[in-house]
C-alpha cells in the first residue's frame, strides 16, 4: 500500500464487450451472476468469505475477502478486506451509481463514488466505468483501484462471453 494524499483523484475505464445491455445489465444486478465475475473470481491467495448483493436505490452490496499471499510484495495487503457498497441511482440498462468504502482489517482506506453506464455499440455493449476516490492514510491508491477493476472487468467480460456461446 501507498500513502495518498487526503485528496480526490479519478479514472475512467471504457470497454466494448460483446454482450447485449440486457447481458451486462443481468451480471450486474443478478447476486449469483454478479458473485461469480466480482466475489469468486479472485485468483491466487484470495478467498471469499462472504458476498450480498441487494441491487436496488438505496440498496446495499458487501464483500469480505481474505488475503494470505506469501509474496513479500503483497505484505500490506494480507488481512480481511471489505468493501461496502450503496447504489444511490440505477437506470435500467443504462446507468448505476453508487458508493463504497474499502477497508483492510477493520481500518478504512478509501471511500468512492462510481458510475458505470451502458451504451448499444455495434452488436454489443460499450460499458464506462468511472471512479473518484478518496484516498485515507495508507491505501492502494487509484492506480491499485485501477488494476482491481480492470481484473473485474475481465472477469466480468469473460463471464458474459462465454455464457453467450
Amino acid at each position: 500500500m501507498t500513502t495518498t494524499a487526503n485528496h480526490h483523484q479519478s479514472f475512467t475505464l471504457t470497454r466494448d464487450i460483446a454482450a447485449t445491455p440486457d447481458t451486462l445489465w443481468r451480471a450486474w444486478s443478478d447476486p449469483a451472476l454478479k458473485r461469480a465475475w466480482f466475489a469468486d473470481n479472485d485468483g491466487p491467495g484470495w478467498e471469499t468469505l462472504d458476498h450480498t448483493l441487494d441491487f436496488r436505490e438505496g440498496g446495499t452490496e458487501t464483500g469480505r475477502f481474505l488475503h494470505t499471499s506469501d509474496d513479500p510484495a503483497m505484505a500490506a495487503f494480507r488481512g480481511e478486506h471489505r468493501n461496502a457498497t450503496t447504489y444511490l441511482v440505477i437506470e435500467d440498462r443504462a446507468r448505476i451509481v453508487f458508493a463504497y468504502t474499502m477497508s483492510i482489517n477493520g481500518r478504512v482506506h478509501s471511500a468512492s463514488l462510481a458510475t458505470v453506464t451502458f451504451e448499444q455499440s455495434g452488436k454489443g455493449t460499450r460499458l464506462t466505468f468511472t471512479e473518484t476516490l478518496q484516498g485515507i492514510g495508507q491505501t492502494d491508491g487509484p492506480e491499485g483501484r485501477k488494476h482491481g477493476w480492470t481484473a473485474l472487468l475481465n472477469n466480468l467480460e469473460q463471464s458474459v462471453t462465454q455464457s453467450a456461446h
